[in-house]
């Protein structure tokens, strides 16, 4: 395991914990027939994929309030996204050979 796997374990543990009931939602409409299944499962997919937006940006934000002071010129993490045009992270990167995720 390397440092990607690892340094925010606490994170992702709160994260699957918050995710639970969305989880849920969405074991549940797997389950149900087939006729109703499609759109269940788009709803629990939307809430999940908006609840894991939130949660990226709210892990931004923590690692901009605990940066160096030279990295945080601006007032928040909102601004520099802004300001920088930081872009959204539509592709992963690859996993490290020696990682268990990915």
């Amino acid at each position: 395991m390397n440092d990607r796997d690892t340094h925010f374990l606490g994170f992702a543990k709160l994260q699957l914990e918050d995710l639970k009931p969305d989880l849920t939602l969405l074991f549940v409409a797997l389950g149900s027939p087939l006729s109703s299944r499609e759109e269940e499962i788009a709803s629990a997919e939307r809430i999940l994929i908006e609840h894991l937006a939130q949660r990226a940006y709210d892990l931004a934000e923590h690692v901009y309030n605990h940066t160096t002071e030279a990295m945080t010129a601006f007032s928040s993490f909102a601004v520099i996204a802004e300001e920088n045009d930081i872009p959204d992270l539509t592709t992963l990167p690859p996993a490290a050979p020696e990682s268990a995720a990915g």
